[in-house]
C-alpha cells in the first residue's frame, strides 16, 4: 500500500528477499501504483523514519500482460535493463511479478542443450570488484554508479566473499554520508560481506550458472580458474540473453 512503512518494506526484503516490491492502491482492487525497488530503499537514511512507500515508488517502466510471449517480454526488459516487470490485466489490475529467474526457470525446464556453453565463452571479463579492506560507502557508491546489486571481494586476485544490496540494508547502511571523516573511517567491507563466494569454475557451462542461480536464488555466479583467481562473472542477463540469441 502507498502508506506503508519505509521499514515494513526493509523487512520485506530481509525476510524474504524481495529485489521489487509492486504497491497497489487497495487489497480488494490490486491496481498498481507503482514499484518500490530494493535500491531505492538504500537511497534513505535510516533516521527518515516519516518516509513511506509513496515516496519511493515509481512508475514502472514496462507492464506485461498475461498474454505477452516470454521471448517478447524479455527482449523488451533487456532493452531497457529491468530484471522485474509487473504483470497486469486491462483495467490495470496487479496480477504478479515476471522476474528473469521465472524465464531462467522456463529455460532450463524446456532449453537445456541450448545451454551446454562453457562459462569461459560467454562470462563478463570486466569486472568491478572491492577489497576486504574497502569502507562501505564506497561500495554502495560504486553500486550507485555502475548499477550493480551486488560487488565481488577480492584480496589478491582471489575471490573471498560477496557484498550485494541485501547485506547492506541487513545491516542498516543505508545512504551513507560521503563526506571526509565518516567515509574514511568505515565500516568495511569484510564486516559485511556475505561468504563463501559462490563461484563456478570457467570451464563450466552456462546451464550449470543458470542452475545454480536458480537453486541459491542469487543474481550472478563469478568464475574462477584453477588457482581460485576471480577470472568472470555470468548474471540473469547474460543467461537471458544468449538464450534470446540462440
Amino acid at each position: 500500500m502507498p502508506d506503508e512503512s519505509i521499514g515494513s518494506l526493509r523487512r520485506l526484503v530481509r525476510e524474504q528477499r524481495l529485489r521489487v516490491i509492486p504497491v497497489v492502491t487497495d487489497e480488494r482492487q490490486l491496481r498498481l501504483a507503482g514499484l518500490v525497488k530494493r535500491s531505492s530503499l538504500l537511497e534513505v537514511s535510516s533516521t527518515r523514519t516519516e518516509a513511506r512507500a509513496k515516496d519511493l515508488m515509481s512508475p514502472p517502466r514496462i507492464a506485461l500482460s498475461p498474454s505477452y510471449s516470454v521471448r517478447s517480454a524479455l527482449k523488451e526488459m533487456l532493452r531497457l535493463d529491468e530484471w522485474y516487470a509487473p504483470v497486469v490485466d486491462n483495467g490495470l489490475r496487479y496480477l504478479g511479478v515476471f522476474g528473469l529467474e521465472d524465464a531462467i526457470r522456463y529455460i532450463v525446464g524446456n532449453y537445456e542443450k541450448e545451454l551446454l556453453v562453457p562459462l569461459a565463452e560467454v562470462m563478463q571479463r570486466d569486472i568491478v570488484y572491492v577489497e576486504p579492506d574497502t569502507p562501505v560507502p564506497r561500495v554502495w557508491q560504486l553500486m550507485r554508479r555502475h548499477g550493480f546489486a551486488a560487488l565481488p571481494v577480492v584480496k589478491n586476485g582471489v575471490i573471498v566473499g560477496v557484498v550485494a544490496e541485501h547485506d547492506l540494508i541487513i545491516h542498516g547502511y543505508t545512504r551513507p554520508d560521503f563526506e571526509a571523516d565518516s567515509y574514511r573511517k568505515g565500516p568495511l567491507v569484510q564486516e559485511v560481506m556475505s561468504t563463501p563466494p559462490i563461484t563456478l569454475h570457467e570451464e563450466s557451462t552456462l546451464l550449470d550458472a543458470a542452475r545454480l542461480i536458480l537453486k541459491r536464488d542469487i543474481g550472478r555466479v563469478y568464475v574462477v580458474d584453477d588457482n581460485k583467481r576471480l577470472v568472470g562473472v555470468i548474471d540473469r542477463s547474460d543467461v537471458v540473453s544468449y538464450w534470446l540469441k540462440h
